[in-house]
């Protein structure tokens, strides 16, 4: 008599229609090490795309900067002069200001200011120094227009921004209005690479021992 298998019957871990389980190997130290250097390198890029990602938005944004400050300064050239300077002077610049801006004296300054004709270069820098305040004012909301630009970029240098206004660097100027607030250090740089050993003192400020503040050479310990 023929002996009928059934189904049942059939070995353990042989299921008809399922291939035997596949063993996976064992991931090694190795495996890990390679893992993580690709995740690296990955990492890697993508902080450099995103590097370059910023520097670019940051020139479009400074170029659109730049524009804007060229259009407002020709839109004001058209206006009054001593109305021009009424509105410099309200915001706190002095005449001595606008006139080391403009590159002119005070007296010329002065002369405008009573309706003396002025140059069509010379209203296109005073209409540049009130194009730049009013960005400085209305869209960096900057409330003392005058006094920042008064102030020193740096304790360890006497250069204002009036003095990049002065020598015609009024981006570096939006550039710190936009970067509020900023590095004055890396616009230091831009303009004045030298400036740390320029303007280097080799006097320093120290507290002496009855705890006053006293005057001492740099490096010096008495």
């Amino acid at each position: 008599m023929s002996t009928i298998r059934r189904i049942d019957d059939a070995p353990t871990g042989a299921s008809v229609g399922h291939a035997p389980p596949r063993l996976e190997r064992t991931r090694t130290i190795q495996d890990v090490v390679d893992d993580i250097g690709c995740l690296r390198n990955r990492s890697e890029l993508l902080v450099h795309d995103s590097r370059d990602l910023h520097e670019s938005i940051g020139q479009l944004h400074s170029d659109s900067l730049d524009e804007e400050l060229r259009s407002l300064a020709v839109r004001h050239a058209r206006e009054h002069l001593p109305a021009l300077l009424d509105r410099l002077s309200t915001l706190g610049l002095s005449w001595r200001d606008i006139a080391k801006i403009a590159g002119v004296s005070v007296p010329a300054v002065r002369k405008w200011r009573r309706g003396e004709s002025a140059t069509g270069d010379n209203r296109q820098r005073v209409a540049r120094i009130v194009a730049l305040c009013e960005i400085a004012a209305e869209r960096y909301i900057i409330a003392d227009v005058a006094g920042w630009l008064e102030t020193p970029l740096h304790p360890d240098a006497p250069l204002t921004g009036l003095d990049l206004m002065a020598s015609e660097r009024f981006d570096l100027v939006l550039a710190l209005a936009r970067e509020q607030p900023g590095d004055p250090e890396r616009v230091l740089d831009e303009f004045e690479p030298d400036w740390r050993a320029r303007y280097r003192s080799d006097v320093e400020v120290f507290t002496a021992a009855d705890g006053l503040p006293g005057l001492r050479l740099t490096g010096s310990d008495s």
